[in-house]
């Protein structure tokens, strides 16, 4: 059997079960830190799994979890690896060792894994665009890059050969989410129609924008509510921001990671409205077949992860094409005009599009690819 590593910094729990599945399908393991940072608010897998091995990852500042240095000799010597599917990032001193073994010592073959370039910085203005080389120079000096999306590999195709770049479409194990969907009772929705909106508190996500958003949609909809799921460094701002209405028509539950009661307020829910950027929890709310709004990707924001792409209009829900305020609130208005009852509208096509383009089933196709790949490059050693 091939030997092949995934070297990841962080192990998260939704990431679980893809990386099993790689390890059973293709015998992938996983090669990690044995001591993540405490500064990230991801929930991180611990515990024993055979497919994945632990290091000494070292993370010299402990404020910040993507600094990261590697022992990278000591990981290809301990596993034995031929092969590494590695995390992309600059502040990652694997991703330099990687192109300096493949290049001079021309061991091992190396695939980096990524958005496909910096999706949080843009590629809109010169400086931009710029910034990006970095990435792009060190990409096609690998062997090759899985990417998240079409979209990521389309902008690395400008910089190296397409036949060297894959698309893994990023997804959670949707199976367990569908699954608990036909078990739980959701409880009555807090208002008519109800908005849900999820994901960590940050900036870039702008929950603010929509509170401002919402409490204009009331003077037109005014038994409309809204309730946030999460937490974050944005949190005290957006609880500011919905004035009198917070705890009334506007609920913030907090963080929360227990798929039970998380499933609870997605079936509560009418729509799930993004005012930024958004993640996988796009996924997480067409798992519950909750249609989606999202804004456009534009050169003023949101700095979309590749996660917009399950955004489609009449299918999935509607993107937003006018960056701002009024251009959401007459999207909601247009929406719930058109949508008495969303979910039952949105039924059928967003259960055909997660079976086409969101299971992890997929997932693992795609990465069938990449093994495919990985086998005829050791071949032709």
């Amino acid at each position: 059997m091939l030997k092949v590593i995934i070297l990841q910094r962080l192990v998260t729990h939704y990431r679980l079960p893809v990386f099993e599945r790689l390890w059973r399908e293709f015998g992938w393991v996983v090669v990690t830190s044995k001591a993540p940072p405490r500064a990230t608010h991801l929930n991180l897998v611990d515990g024993d799994h055979d497919f994945i091995q632990r290091f000494d990852f070292e993370f010299p500042d402990p404020g910040n979890a993507f600094r990261c240095n590697v022992p990278l000799g000591r990981v290809l010597k301990d596993t034995g690896a031929k092969a590494v599917i590695s995390e992309f990032s600059l502040r990652m001193s694997s991703t330099y060792e990687l192109v300096a073994r493949r290049r001079l010592l021309g061991a091992p073959i190396t695939l980096f894994w990524s958005h496909g370039y910096d999706m949080g910085r843009g590629l809109a203005t010169p400086g931009q665009r710029l910034g990006q080389w970095p990435r792009f120079a060190l990409a096609r000096m690998v062997d090759g890059h899985v990417c998240y999306s079409a979209e990521g590999k389309t902008v690395l195709e400008a910089h190296m050969p397409s036949e060297r770049i894959f698309v893994a479409h990023n997804t959670l194990d949707v199976t367990p989410l569908q699954d608990l969907a036909k078990r739980v009772v959701p409880p009555p929705p807090p208002g008519q129609p109800s908005l849900l909106a999820i994901g960590r508190i940050t900036e870039d996500k702008d929950f603010p924008r929509l509170l401002r958003v919402f409490l204009q949609l009331r003077e037109r909809l005014p038994d409309a509510a809204l309730t946030i799921v999460g937490d974050g460094p944005d949190a005290e701002r957006t609880r500011a921001a919905a004035g009198d209405e917070f705890g009334r028509s506007i609920i913030m539950v907090g963080e929360e990671y227990d798929e039970e009661r998380l499933a609870g307020h997605y079936l509560a829910s009418d729509l799930v409205v993004f005012p930024g950027a958004v993640g996988l929890s796009v996924n997480h709310a067409l798992a519950y077949g909750v249609p989606v709004m999202a804004f456009e990707r534009t050169p003023r924001g949101p700095h979309h992860g590749p996660e917009i792409a399950y955004v489609v209009d009449g299918a999935t829900g509607r993107r937003v094409p006018d960056f701002s305020d009024a251009g959401l609130l007459d999207a909601l208005v247009d929406f719930f005009s058109e949508h008495a009852n969303p979910k039952a509208d949105y039924k059928e096509s967003i259960a055909r599009f997660v079976g086409e383009k969101l299971t992890l089933d997929v997932m693992i196709q795609d990465f069938s690819r990449v093994d495919t790949f990985l086998r005829a490059r050791v071949a032709a050693r």
